[in-house]
C-alpha cells in the first residue's frame, strides 16, 4: 500500500493504470466503507481510497471541527484490506487542481438542499476535483447517501466526466440503522433510538405497500420514542427523485433527524 499526498503523483499513477476502482471517503472508516473497498478489489485491478474531510460541504464550522477524524486507524484498515493507494491530500492539493468550469446540475426535489444550502455545492466542487485528479475510474459510493449519489451521477453526465459511479448497498448494524462515521458521536441510548427509527419506518413500508403515504403517522410514532427534531420524512421515487403519494417498490422513505444535536440521514 502506498500513501500519496500529492495530486500530480496520484494522477500520473492512475493515468498509467487500467481498470481502477476509487472509493472517496472523509475518513473514520467503518464496515460500510470496507464493503466499498472489497467491491472495488473484486472488480478492479487497482483500488484507490481517498481520505479528505471537505470543509466546503459543512454548513457550520463547528460541524467540520467536530467531525470524527481517525487517520491512523483508517490507514490500518486500508492496509489490512490491501488497498493499493491511499490519497491523503490537504485542502490546497485538492482545490488548486485545475479543472474545466463545472456545470452544476439542478437540485430540484433534493431535500438536503433545503436544509443544508451549500452542502451539495461543496460535494460537487470536491467530487469534480477528485474525479479529475483520479480520473477514468469506477467510483464506489454507498446508497445511504442516496441524494449525494444521485447528484454526483448527474454531475458526471452533464460535465462528461468519464468515471462511472457504482451504487453500493447500504451497510447496516445488526440493529438495522445505517452505519455512519457520525454514529461515533452518539451514546448507547441514542443507538437504541436509531434502531427503533429504522424498525418503525421499515415495518411501515412493508405493511403499507400500494397505500397512501401517511407522513404524520410516522412523525408522531418516531417522536414518541425520543426524537425531538425531524427535518423531513418524504416518500420519493428513487429513479426520478419526485415526491410520491403512494408507496411502491420504486419508492424509498427518506428521513433526516437529530439525536443529541447530531444530524442523521437514512433512506429505506
Amino acid at each position: 500500500m502506498k500513501i500519496i499526498k500529492k495530486s500530480n503523483i496520484i494522477n500520473k499513477i492512475i493515468n498509467k493504470s487500467k481498470n481502477v476502482g476509487f472509493v472517496p471517503t472523509m475518513g473514520t472508516l467503518h464496515q460500510g466503507h470496507i464493503s466499498l473497498i472489497e467491491k472495488s478489489k473484486k472488480e478492479c485491478s487497482k483500488t484507490v481510497v481517498s481520505i479528505f474531510v471537505n470543509p466546503k460541504q459543512f454548513n457550520k464550522k463547528k460541524d467540520f471541527v467536530s467531525y470524527p477524524k481517525k487517520i491512523m486507524n483508517d490507514l490500518k484498515i486500508c492496509k489490512l484490506h490491501k488497498v493499493d493507494y491511499v490519497f491523503v491530500p490537504n485542502f490546497n492539493e485538492v482545490y488548486s487542481w485545475k479543472t474545466k468550469k463545472v456545470i452544476y446540475p439542478k437540485l430540484a426535489n433534493i431535500m438536503e438542499h433545503k436544509y443544508r444550502k451549500n452542502h451539495f455545492k461543496g460535494v460537487m466542487d470536491v467530487m469534480s476535483k477528485l474525479l479529475s485528479i483520479i480520473n477514468n475510474t469506477k467510483v464506489y459510493m454507498g446508497e445511504k447517501d442516496y441524494q449525494q449519489l444521485y447528484i454526483v451521477n448527474k454531475l458526471c453526465k452533464i460535465n462528461k466526466i468519464q468515471s462511472k459511479i457504482i451504487p453500493c448497498k447500504t451497510i447496516r448494524s445488526p440493529k438495522g440503522y445505517a452505519l455512519s462515521s457520525r454514529n461515533l458521536l452518539l451514546d448507547k441510548a441514542s443507538h437504541e433510538i436509531m434502531s427503533h427509527v429504522f424498525k418503525i419506518i421499515n415495518e411501515y413500508k412493508k405493511t403499507n405497500m400500494n397505500k397512501i403515504f401517511n407522513v404524520n403517522f410516522l412523525k408522531n410514532k418516531i417522536k414518541k420514542i425520543g426524537v425531538k427534531k425531524i427535518d423531513y420524512i418524504n416518500l420519493i421515487n428513487f429513479i426520478n427523485f419526485k415526491a410520491q403519494k403512494k408507496i411502491s417498490i420504486k419508492t424509498n422513505i427518506f428521513i433526516a433527524y437529530y439525536l443529541n444535536n447530531v444530524r442523521l440521514i437514512d433512506n429505506i
